[in-house]
């Protein structure tokens, strides 16, 4: 109960920023497995992308999808998939999608259904489907992703900075590579339906990620002018602080999906749900994963490219670790430099000012009192040339 009550607070102290390398040693480890599957085994296209014939059937009592598949696959047609359209109340259909077929080959599909289905000819809509029509939609939707991608990069460089830009871009195109892997490997058929959801993931992955940003943000304020802790630990107390804002989203968004994929798809055999539901359920899923375990950290590697983050880290540990003053200072006085020369603002630079001042000074005051034997005892006479060293007597002999 109390670590799930210090969860609900976001008061967690999850290592998700320390963990990183593992992270991504998986994450790429899965990225190059799903890609050597695109590469190699390719996409399950449909009619819609890679052209053929479809016919739609009324469903009659007595007869199942399963039975109609087999009898067109029995006259040597191949059957690229069979399903059931509508709902069991709303006058259901099978669709069945076979590739392009000339006319002997669509006889003998059309004789085939009719036969099984126990349904007349004049039932069975029988219709062409061309493959540029697919390939329209390819390139429109790519155009889409383009363009989205630039309006976000632009956004999140003006509302943050370039490293948040950057880092949520990296992570949003992890997730489409994940998503579009997964189709490859598991052989489900890429439709409309599918281009549809892959466009729709793109704003989850953001959002969930901005969320994250937003709050490394607003804890990273003034960073460089503190001593108290470094980039990367800000950052992942911001990760536990959203946290459990990040898990209620991801559950949220997913059950609705989940509930299209396992019972819409899986139980009652409406396949028309299962192209849209499969890509929604993975991109969700991948979202999340990539806002937590990939962006933040990504984010955090970018920032200590800069010289100032790099020069604060160095200074903050050495700090907790007592080096020597001059040293300290060293290193002080080189983030000072950094800053002004990224053109830091004026509140900033002086703030990098009182850092110097108030802890590194001390040490050194302190080690000048040392080597001039201390401070004097209560009570104690002042050593030879002090403040409140004896005057020397003038005048005669003490009368």
């Amino acid at each position: 109960m109390g670590g799930l009550r210090r969860l609900y607070r976001g008061e967690t102290n999850i290592n998700f920023i320390g963990t990183r390398k593992r992270w991504y040693a998986a994450s790429l480890l899965i990225v190059l497995v799903l890609i050597g599957s695109m590469a190699f085994k390719g996409f399950h296209l449909g009619v819609e992308f890679a052209g053929g014939s479809q016919f739609v059937v009324p469903v009659q009592s007595g007869t199942t999808v399963e039975k109609v598949r087999e009898a067109v696959e029995s006259e040597g047609i191949t059957v690229v998939s069979a399903q059931t359209v509508g709902t069991a109340g709303k006058d259901p259909k099978y669709l069945i999608r076979t590739p392009k077929l000339d006319d002997e080959q669509r006889e003998k599909a059309l004789d085939a259904i009719v036969d099984t289905a126990k349904v007349s000819q004049n039932q069975v809509t029988a219709t062409e489907v061309s493959s540029s029509w697919g390939s329209e939609v390819t390139e429109r939707a790519l155009l889409g992703l383009a363009v989205f991608l630039v309006l976000v990069a632009g956004y999140l460089w003006v509302r943050f900075e370039r490293q948040m830009a950057l880092a949520a871009i990296g992570a949003l195109i992890h997730d489409l590579i994940l998503t579009a892997g997964v189709y490859s490997l598991s052989g489900f058929e890429v439709s409309p339906s599918t281009v549809i959801g892959l466009l729709t993931i793109l704003g989850f992955s953001l959002y969930d990620t901005v969320v994250v940003f937003d709050k490394v943000e607003e804890n990273t304020r003034g960073l460089l002018g503190s001593s108290r802790q470094t980039y990367a630990e800000a950052a992942n107390t911001a990760v536990n602080q959203t946290l459990m804002r990040s898990i209620n989203t991801s559950v949220i968004a997913l059950l609705p999906v989940a509930g299209l994929l396992f019972v819409g798809a899986g139980l009652l055999g409406v396949g028309t749900l299962k192209d849209l539901a499969l890509v929604l359920f993975v991109g969700l899923a991948a979202g999340a994963y990539s806002s937590m375990f990939l962006a933040t950290p990504w984010l955090v590697d970018f920032k200590l490219l800069d010289s100032r983050y790099k020069l604060h880290t160095q200074r903050v540990l050495a700090r907790r670790a007592g080096i020597d003053p001059k040293e300290a200072r060293k290193g002080a006085r080189a983030t000072k430099a950094a800053a002004k020369k990224a053109n830091l603002s004026k509140s900033e630079d002086d703030e990098v000012d009182e850092v110097e001042d108030e802890e590194i000074e001390e040490p050194v005051a302190a080690s000048s009192r040392s080597s001039r034997g201390g401070a004097p005892r209560p009570g104690g006479r002042p050593g030879p040339g002090g403040r409140n060293a004896p005057r020397k007597r003038q005048g005669g002999k003490r009368r």
